[in-house]
């Protein structure tokens, strides 16, 4: 994480470099991050800039529109694209009246662009998350079953899908869109972990669980998935398994910190504070200024 932090702001390494290093940011994105990610919105190159928008994207929607709404106006198209993607589901109300006129323009042109490149499955995918990401839940459906039309073999298409089918309440209809795709792909781990999510929420524990651990195993850099199947297993009550999953996540993507999170947790839960603070030290290296975690060094540091 530091290292991330330093390439990203070196302006001796190119901007696809620091570009790349704020993709690798962007998961452990937080509060703490904010004056950093506003710094990177600024940078001369526009590669840069449409990273760091992507930094900002999962922050609260009054900062990312303090944040993101001066590139709307950006000399860049591509950058105003973005800045208009991520702000698309802010309400006019919460906007500045200074910046709508913007904000309606870039969307155009994303719109524009999209429409224009209507026969690529990528970009009805990408229409597609614009809708859901504007609540419009039947457009973003229509925008998904295209994508798949013209390529069945799409796989984030079939995840999005089955996620605009839930935000209808419609699971069944989800479920079946997520099997079809592991008829065509039964190694897409992608599709094994939204299933599991799905049987979670249908209350099919044990059939949820396998699909984690399936999802865990095929793709075992994806710190996301080691991270939901280790809860599962705690859930469960296979405490033991759980931290075996966390510690070989940790292992394959060090300084995640929903993986060390846990790991901490159930540490303590497990009475080794010890190991706790392993990896509560570990947080703190990739989050050195975290007044929080140095809280909680110093308590587990203090625990006899």
């Amino acid at each position: 994480m530091p290292t991330l932090l330093a390439l990203a702001q070196d302006f001796a390494n190119p901007a696809i470099v620091r570009a790349t290093a704020l993709t690798q940011v962007a998961p452990l994105m937080g509060p703490d991050l904010l004056v950093f990610a506003r710094q990177q919105l600024k940078d001369p190159d526009p590669s840069v800039r449409i990273a760091a928008l992507g930094l900002i994207e999962s922050v609260d929607p009054v900062n990312r529109t303090l944040s993101a709404s001066p590139l709307l106006s950006d000399p860049v198209r591509g950058v105003r694209m973005e800045a208009a993607r991520i702000l698309a589901d802010v309400p006019d109300s919460q906007m500045a009246s200074s910046r709508l006129s913007a904000r309606n323009s870039a969307m155009t042109e994303y719109l524009d662009y999209l429409k224009l490149n209507a026969d690529w499955p990528t970009e009805n995918v990408n229409l597609g998350n614009l809708y859901l990401r504007q609540h419009n839940l039947d457009a973003a459906i229509t925008a998904y079953q295209r994508a798949l039309t013209l390529d069945p073999d799409f796989i984030g298409a079939y995840v999005n899908l089955a996620d605009a089918y839930r935000q209808q309440g419609r699971d069944d209809e989800g479920e079946k869109q997520l099997r079809r795709g592991l008829s065509l792909a039964p190694n897409a781990a992608d599709l094994h972990h939204a299933l599991g999510l799905l049987l979670v929420r249908l209350t099919d524990k044990t059939a949820a669980l396998h699909e984690f651990e399936v999802a865990a195993k095929l793709a075992p850099d994806n710190a996301r998935y080691a991270y939901v199947y280790a809860i599962g297993l705690n859930s469960a009550g296979k405490q033991r398994e759980a931290l075996a999953v966390l510690k070989a996540a940790d292992a394959h993507t060090p300084y995640d910190l929903n993986i060390l999170s846990a790991l901490i947790s159930m540490q303590r839960e497990a009475g080794d504070n010890k190991a706790a603070l392993v990896y509560a030290k570990k947080a703190a290296v990739a989050l050195p200024d975290n007044k929080e975690i140095q809280q909680l060094i110093t308590e587990l540091e203090g625990v006899k």
